[in-house]
């Protein structure tokens, strides 16, 4: 089995963003998620255009775009751009929107929403005459060829991801209960639409952490293990195999969430919602984050592997970004490819 890697900078560093862009690619990673949240982190089309001047073999793009924000035949325009700046390396991603459409003032869109929006901008993108909530639209530039990506954790989504998408970014866990479970939902969504699982690029987003032990990382992940758990319940936690005796502490993290503290490090106040949640926190930890020694990581890979999850996109937020990139990739992804 050949495992796939990738990670999403939180960029909160502009200055600093080319170098990490530049180690990423040389340290063999396969993607980069350039995030999406224009009231949290810089623009997300001038990181792309830095990701596509200082690397020259990852592919990237955003991780995630929305409907509500950036219109159709704007983002169809921005990626193809970023595709022909790159030689063809660009991908896109879509979701409902979380902190990008709190943010803006917005509800997450829902997945019809989604699906339109999907529609629209590949028939941009081929060079098709489409009409979107009933005005025709149309691009006259060259045809471009960019994959889109569903990000996408609850049923209706990963059934949508299956029939419609060229890949989907998968926000259900990687233990492997859930594993299996995703990877039936969206099978059911391409064989209903003639396809088949084969036809889709599955990645898995979680956290990663090297630390001296499981029981460290986990606790040095609880802001991104909270923000999977918000992400859950924008619309409901039901059908997202979270245990009855948990649902009580995640609708009251999904309450109380603070998105202005979106996957923000250091003294967090969504990890601490998080760590007066007992029960939540240890379902959330086992369930998203990867961590401890290297060899812990390993086998924690491998046995997501087992369950048919072989391509993991990291969310890489805190500060020491490129020491994590540089000794992850030394000694957790290069045993794993070897």
């Amino acid at each position: 089995m050949r495992f796939g890697f990738g990670v999403s900078l939180v960029c909160d560093d502009l200055a600093a963003f080319p170098g990490w862009v530049r180690t990423v690619d040389e340290c063999g990673f396969d993607v980069i998620g350039l995030t999406d949240s224009p009231a949290l982190y810089p623009e997300t089309y001038v990181t792309g255009v830095l990701a596509a001047q200082h690397t020259t073999r990852v592919r990237f793009g955003p991780r995630v775009t929305n409907p509500l924000t950036r219109h159709p035949i704007v983002a169809a325009s921005a990626i193809g751009s970023l595709d022909v700046l790159s030689g063809g390396r660009a991908l896109f991603g879509i979701g409902a929107g979380d902190s990008a459409a709190h943010t803006a003032g917005a509800r997450p869109a829902r997945v019809a929403d989604i699906e339109e929006y999907l529609l629209t901008v590949r028939g941009l993108l081929r060079g098709e005459e489409v009409v979107y909530r009933g005005a025709p639209l149309r691009m006259f530039s060259p045809p471009r060829d960019v994959p889109i990506y569903v990000a996408a954790a609850g049923p209706k989504m990963l059934r949508m991801a299956g029939r419609v998408a060229d890949g989907v970014i998968i926000g259900t866990g990687i233990i492997p209960e859930v594993v299996e479970n995703t990877i039936g939902l969206i099978r059911e969504g391409a064989e209903s639409a003639g396809r088949s699982l084969s036809d889709l690029d599955l990645w898995w987003l979680c956290g990663a952490r090297l630390a001296d032990s499981r029981a460290e990382a986990e606790e040095r992940m609880l802001t991104l293990s909270a923000a999977l758990i918000n992400a859950h319940g924008q619309f409901t936690l039901g059908g997202k195999l979270i245990p009855d005796d948990v649902l009580d502490e995640a609708q009251y993290l999904v309450d109380h969430y603070d998105f202005d503290a979106h996957i923000k490090h250091g003294r967090s106040p969504n990890a601490d919602l998080l760590r007066s949640l007992p029960k939540l926190r240890d379902h959330a930890s086992r369930r998203y984050v990867v961590g401890g020694t290297p060899d812990e990581c390993v086998s924690q890979i491998r046995a997501a592997g087992d369950a048919g999850a072989n391509q993991f996109w990291w969310t890489v937020s805190y500060p020491d970004k490129m020491e994590f990139v540089r000794t992850f990739s030394a000694e957790v992804m290069a045993p794993l490819r070897t």
